[in-house]
């Protein structure tokens, strides 16, 4: 079944290559989804000064983000650029100094070297260190935490945490591309664990890039989180391929404007089936994901996106089963052969204001995808001329049968996280969030958020989050990160009980 996955993505892959390009375009590694440069790329798409929107397909290339700075260095030529905004461009101007070289017409590739380290020290004051996503017994199987968002796959002990990390990445040659980022950690329950957060090879043949290795994905256009795939679960060993570059379309879809395409392949985790309530799971499961990109306009992006849970041990499937899989078709109930999500996220540019959105099914009937979920929001980057402070509102909402299946008992899971969205099935989110940048690449900001969740349920949980946030520049290269959150759990573990969490961290970071 292995081979069969693999081929299908070449193929896939190489379906969307144009004749006659060579690919001249050299490979780099991506910037980890996470990374303060994803932030500063959001501002200068929110201020006007990259010319088309980034898509929701995360993380970007290190080559993306030295052509992103290019465009903005041309434009603030004619749109003079507020002293903060102009503070974060050198920043990224000097991170992706070898890119843009190579953008310029230099031919040598940089070594591999060290990009990122961080230390955190963080205290986590909690009732309960971690939270169940649904009664016991009961899909997902899975868990959630407060301020857990983007955390890849890390969970914070009660008391006092410790967490190194340092990025490494670089280039073997014009067509290889490396990046490593360990992980230590160190907690109050006396847990010391070194890990390989990241770690992957990339490579290219014509037009298309390959990637083998554990890399976190986020793919959606969501603030607090994404419906399908978020980066909030561990990193999966995966395989995947895309092309090097936004491609314009040709013929009569050409009013689509450009296009990308993203394909990956990864296995779940091998005790599933012992996992689950009725052990009704199928250990080594595949996750299958292909991602369409379209970007009509400068001011539209939209992607299109089906992801699958298929396959395992005593479930393969059959040559018929993957005509079905390829044309939509499945059983119903108990006969149901894969999980499905699919469906579509966007974002649009106006003056002054930015709407994005998911709309994405959990199964199909008639083709089409049905059990809804949505994400909605809106990003203001200018409360004031300058965009000194800026707001982001969001709503988000899951139905009772998302993150759901009939014969993957676990859910919409991996390593015991939810693989989309940590707020679960049969859930709202509304999230309120502002900041306030400073020149120097000092920043502050604040956010409020509400989740209720599994709302059918009797006593479900509803969480209560808001935090002030934090960005000193101390040094060049040397910045401190911090946070102060409390969260109010009420109906914690669907009991009678309110919990209280309080949650700080201070960041010491070194950025080259």
């Amino acid at each position: 079944m292995k081979k069969t996955l693999l081929a299908g993505m070449m193929v896939a892959a190489a379906s969307v290559m144009v004749p006659g390009l060579a690919g001249a375009e050299a490979v780099t590694a991506d910037v980890p989804t996470g990374s303060v440069y994803y932030d500063y790329v959001d501002k200068l798409s929110g201020m006007g000064y990259i010319d088309a929107l980034p898509d929701g397909a995360r993380p970007y290339s290190r080559m993306q983000m030295a052509k992103w700075v290019l465009q903005a260095e041309k434009n603030a030529k004619d749109k003079p650029m507020p002293a903060y905004l102009a503070d974060e461009l050198a920043s990224m101007r000097q991170a992706f100094g070898a890119e843009i070289a190579v953008l310029k017409g230099r031919s040598d590739q940089e070594d591999v070297a060290l990009r990122e380290a961080s230390v955190q020290l963080a205290s986590y004051g909690s009732d309960q260190a971690s939270y169940r996503e649904s009664k016991k017994d009961v899909q997902p199987n899975a868990h959630w935490q407060p301020f857990g968002q983007g955390t890849k796959g890390y969970d914070y002990a009660d008391g006092f945490n410790a967490v190194a990390k340092a990025e490494v990445s670089g280039n073997i040659g014009h067509k290889t591309a490396v990046s490593l980022t360990p992980r230590l950690s160190w907690n109050d329950d006396d847990d010391l664990e070194l890990k390989l957060e990241e770690g992957y090879v990339k490579t290219k043949t014509g037009i298309v890039e390959y990637l083998a290795g554990r890399q976190a994905l986020r793919y959606g256009q969501g603030k607090t989180g994404t419906l399908v795939l978020d980066d909030t679960m561990k990193p999966m060993t995966m395989v995947q391929a895309h092309l090097e570059d936004d491609m314009p379309v040709r013929g009569f879809f050409r009013f689509l404007g450009k296009q990308n395409y993203h394909v990956f392949y990864g296995q779940l985790e091998g005790d599933r089936r012992d996992r689950a309530v009725d052990h009704k799971d199928f250990d080594h499961a595949g996750l299958l994901g292909v991602r369409a990109d379209f970007t009509p306009s400068d001011a539209f992006t939209f992607g299109l996106m089906r992801v699958s849970m298929l396959g395992g041990e005593r479930n393969g499937l059959s040559k018929s089963d993957w005509r079905h899989w390829v044309t939509g078709r499945n059983d119903e109930a108990g006969q149901d052969r894969w999980n499905d999500i699919a469906g579509g996220d966007f974002r649009v540019r106006l003056p002054g204001v930015q709407f994005y959105g998911e709309v994405y099914g959990e199964d199909a009937g008639g083709l089409q995808p049905t059990e809804r979920g949505y994400r909605f929001g809106t990003y203001l980057p200018q409360l004031t001329r300058d965009g000194s402070w800026d707001m982001t509102l969001e709503y988000a909402s899951t139905n009772p049968f998302w993150y759901k299946h009939q014969k993957y008992q676990n859910g919409w899971t991996y390593s015991d996280d939810i693989i989309g969205d940590a707020m679960g099935n049969n859930a709202r989110k509304y999230y309120l969030g502002v900041n306030h940048y400073l020149p120097g690449e000092n920043q502050i900001g604040a956010y409020f958020m509400r989740t209720q969740m599994d709302r059918g349920a009797m006593n479900h949980p509803n969480v209560y989050e808001a935090a002030l946030t934090g960005r000193l520049k101390l040094q060049d290269h040397f910045f401190l990160d911090g946070s102060l959150g409390l969260a109010k759990i009420e109906h914690a573990d669907y009991t009678a009980r309110n919990d209280k969490d309080v949650f700080a961290t201070a960041m010491a970071r070194w950025q080259y």
